[in-house]
């Protein structure tokens, strides 16, 4: 007795069977039919496979906008410890990011100054000087509503733009990169974040000058 599998039986996948045209499926018609069909067809009618479009490279992938939602994104390179005359323990977090149109209104007005006249002299670097001090909030998402970090009278105590080449997988560019130090009171809540994030990307919104920080 012929063993069944499902509506095909066992002896109808036999090899060099003929085949039966009512009730064979494409399943178990022979290769050998395919490759003859098509060589009466000739190679002009056959559709040669194609292939398959290929993956943006990894340079080229768009990057996240500069500012989202009031927020500027940026690296947090790491800290300092310090102690003022009085012996007060304080901290200083030390940030950088690369300057694009969308930080306009953004950026304190030196700031804006100083990437201005880099661009108009061609020098490489320019140290800024006086910058008032900022309400800073650190978020890890330009929606999120909790900060990471809430410092009120942040003190500028570095602030620098200078144009650097940057050499990723890609060709080297040259960026012009704001960097920055603050100094804030040393708590156990901002040495917990601090002492563990160094090189991680967060975002910065400074809403204490945000309506003249683009004068």
């Amino acid at each position: 007795m012929t063993k069944k599998v499902g509506s095909v039986t066992s002896a109808r996948l036999l090899k060099n069977r003929p085949l039966d045209q009512d009730k064979d499926s494409a399943e178990v018609r022979s290769p050998g039919v395919i490759a003859q069909a098509a060589a009466e067809l000739g190679p002009e009618h056959i559709e040669q496979p194609r292939q398959a479009e290929l993956l943006a490279a990894p340079e080229e992938a768009t990057h996240p906008v500069a500012v989202q939602n009031g927020r500027m994104l940026a690296t947090y390179v790491g800290l300092g410890l310090e102690r003022d005359k009085d012996g007060e323990r304080l901290v200083h977090l030390n940030f950088s990011f690369p300057l694009e149109a969308a930080h306009n209104g953004h950026i304190p007005k030196k700031v804006k100054e100083a990437w201005e006249w880099l661009s108009f002299t061609h020098n490489k670097a320019i140290q800024i000087a006086e910058l008032p001090g900022v309400t800073l909030d650190i978020y890890l998402d330009p929606k999120e509503k909790k900060a990471e970090l809430h410092l009120i009278g942040a003190e500028f105590t570095k602030a620098i733009v200078q144009v650097i080449e940057e050499v990723g997988k890609g060709q080297a560019k040259m960026v012009t990169r704001f960097g920055f130090r603050l100094r804030v009171e040393r708590t156990k809540q901002v040495i917990d974040w601090a002492a563990w994030h160094d090189g991680d990307s967060f975002w910065l919104r400074m809403p204490s000058t945000q309506k003249s920080i683009g004068e």
